[in-house]
């Protein structure tokens, strides 16, 4: 096998409780690099489109990159792919820490589940024996608890486990699948609830492998050079300071920051007061307790955070989008109740993003009139009110009385409350909007339009393309305004195709937005060092674009059709902080044309899709 891959995929059928391995395909990794690559192929093929995400048919995924578990800096991540019960189309998410890294030195690249597990069990991986173990004791513990019960039991304080909260067991439809203590997560998608249906509590992986190097030489010296640049650009020093919290208050300042489920340009009042108790260091440096980082990532951006309860001691300092989803756009200021909501989703194991999304869009609805105190079982459901905000949570994950709708993420209970709420669901494929407002820069609405995820910010945010950051290497234009729909089609493309490959490879997306390597040659150079594969950035590029038409693939076969490449209409119709509106209308078209795909339907021509070697 090529550098870089251990070479092999578990294959887990939970109804036969029957395990086996297969070989990765050389030419598979040559095709679709890894990741969310090699996945959505075995999704595509193996998922027929008459399976519901909650179906036995169905598959969950949890796979590697090349890089990752290598020596090549930011190279921590693994993604878990699926069909996903939130859309009904391509489900995914990552997540960074260690898991995906030791599953790798495990011997495996991926793991493959299908079926559904008469009882709770977990998949245990070590260098001794792969069993399922039951899992009944664990059921009901949220995931810290059980990752630290499950090690103990295990005896194996090293391991790393993947494991659902309560969310996950009650199948919340944007669950997510926690690791490392429940401090980091792969949590897009609905991937937890498909965990939770498959009565799968946990994936517990300890490995002593060593993933084999091609130029080991070549990558001392890329890695080295990395490292230094690292801890010697200004930016990226600035960026290990404050972690993504760094962007805050540019984001705010150029509308982008989503305020009471963007209907509101204005936070706390005359001069905005709530961002400042929010922004880092006045708001978020009273919070922070330290640093951490991620499997061989010298950037170090992940925050701890002291609770505000003292029994908790220290937990995982919430990202950008989190203080965005329960703070400004649920109304909320106090960045220790924004910290302790963030811990909740931790632990239960939901998206903090589609939960404060559908959280606001509550608060909105019961602001309207269409929804009140005997719907929300007493609670007062307004923006701003953080005790509401905390108990939302809590019934969100257990689906207790009210929480039970909101489960079900804005689009169906914007279906089920009537009367007009599905206006104030600002979802894109059935997805809550990242935290960005694309009436900021308009190649943002484009991609939240036509990504086939939903309303993702991590498969080609422009947003930096669109301000300051130029990419010539890529192609991309040295500077575009970022108010017009001019070269915006283009521009999207090249961006969602460049970060197909690096997410697929194994790379950490933060080292691209956060500029941590110093070229994009930087990438290929590793890339070259640990697989023995040289390519151009062309070639890369290609690689990126035949995943991402792939995922496109996988949603016209379950359905999709040019109707979903849309944006909620208060985007196309309400201004925004930033004074625009977005013009989906005038980029569409230009954007089918620049994929190759039919300008009418909004799917690939049979010409492309040959090219792409995806025939």
């Amino acid at each position: 096998m090529i550098g870089g891959y251990a070479g092999k995929i578990l294959r887990v059928n939970l109804s036969r409780r029957k395990i086996s391995t297969e070989v990765l395909s050389e030419s598979w990794a040559r095709k679709y690099i890894g990741g969310y690559g090699t996945a959505g192929k075995i999704l595509y093929d193996e998922v027929p489109a008459w399976a519901d995400a909650f179906d036995p048919e169905n598959r969950l995924i949890f796979s590697t990159g090349p890089v990752s578990g290598t020596g090549v800096p930011t190279a921590g991540r693994h993604c878990v792919v699926t069909k996903s019960p939130l859309t009904g189309f391509f489900g995914d998410a990552s997540a960074g820490g260690f898991w995906g890294a030791e599953l790798k030195s495990s011997g495996y690249d991926s793991i493959v589940f299908n079926g559904r597990s008469s009882k709770p069990v977990l998949l245990w991986i070590d260098d001794v024996a792969t069993e399922l173990v039951d899992a009944q004791p664990y059921w009901g513990m949220d995931a810290r608890t059980a990752d630290r019960a499950i090690r103990k039991d295990l005896g194996e304080a090293g391991a790393r486990v993947a494991v659902i909260g309560q969310a996950g067991e009650n199948l919340v439809r944007f669950a997510g699948i926690p690791n490392d203590e429940a401090n980091r997560i792969a949590a897009r998608c609905g991937v937890g609830a498909v965990m939770g249906y498959m009565n799968l509590k946990a994936v517990a992986v300890k490995g002593e492998r060593r993933v084999h190097i091609e130029r080991p030489d070549l990558l001392r010296s890329v890695a080295s050079e990395i490292t230094r640049f690292v801890t010697s650009d200004p930016h990226v020093k600035s960026f290990t300071k404050a972690g993504t919290m760094l962007y805050f208050d540019l984001n705010w300042e150029i509308g982008d920051v989503p305020v009471c489920n963007l209907s509101r340009s204005d936070f706390g009042g005359p001069g905005d007061p709530g961002v400042q108790k929010l922004a880092y260091p006045d708001g978020y440096g009273k919070i922070i307790a330290g640093k951490r980082t991620c499997h061989v990532c010298p950037v170090s951006c992940r925050r701890v955070a002291s609770y505000p309860a003292s029994d908790k001691g220290e937990i995982e300092g919430p990202e950008y989008e989190t203080v965005a989803s329960f703070g400004p756009n649920c109304g909320i200021d106090s960045i220790r109740t924004i910290a302790e909501a963030s811990d909740l989703c931790n632990i239960y194991g939901l998206d903090t993003i589609s939960t404060g999304s559908t959280i606001a869009f509550a608060m909105e609805c019961y602001e309207n009139g269409l929804i009140d105190k005997a719907d929300t079982g007493g609670v007062e459901l307004t923006f701003g009110n953080a005790d509401a905000l905390i108990d939302t949570v809590h019934r969100i994950a257990h689906r207790e009385g009210f929480g039970n709708i909101l489960a079900e993420g804005s689009r169906r209970a914007s279906r089920i409350i009537g009367n007009g709420a599905e206006y104030y669901a600002m979802q894109v494929k059935g997805l809550e909007l990242a935290m960005h407002d694309p009436r900021a820069f308009q190649g943002g609405g484009l991609h939240f339009a036509c990504t086939p995820t939903g309303g993702r910010h991590t498969e080609g945010l422009t947003l930096g393309h669109e301000l300051v950051k130029t990419r010539p290497l890529l192609g991309i234009p040295v500077a575009l305004d970022r108010f017009s729909t001019q070269g915006k089609a283009r521009l999207v493309k090249i961006v969602e195709d460049w970060t197909a490959f690096i997410s697929a490879a194994g790379w950490c997306l933060f080292t691209d937005d956060a500029n941590a390597y110093p070229t994009e040659k930087s990438f290929l150079l590793a890339y070259e060092a640990v697989t023995g594969i040289a390519f151009t950035i062309e070639q890369a590029l290609t690689i990126g674009e035949r995943i991402f038409n792939l995922k496109k693939c996988f949603n016209i076969k379950h359905g999709a059709t040019r109707n979903d490449d849309t944006l909620p209409k208060r985007l196309l119709i309400e201004k925004g902080k930033a004074g625009n509106i977005v013009k989906l209308d005038e980029m569409l078209g230009e954007y089918y044309q620049a994929r190759g795909w039919n300008p009418n339907s909004g799917t690939p021509t049979p010409e492309r899709l040959s090219c792409l070697g995806l025939d």
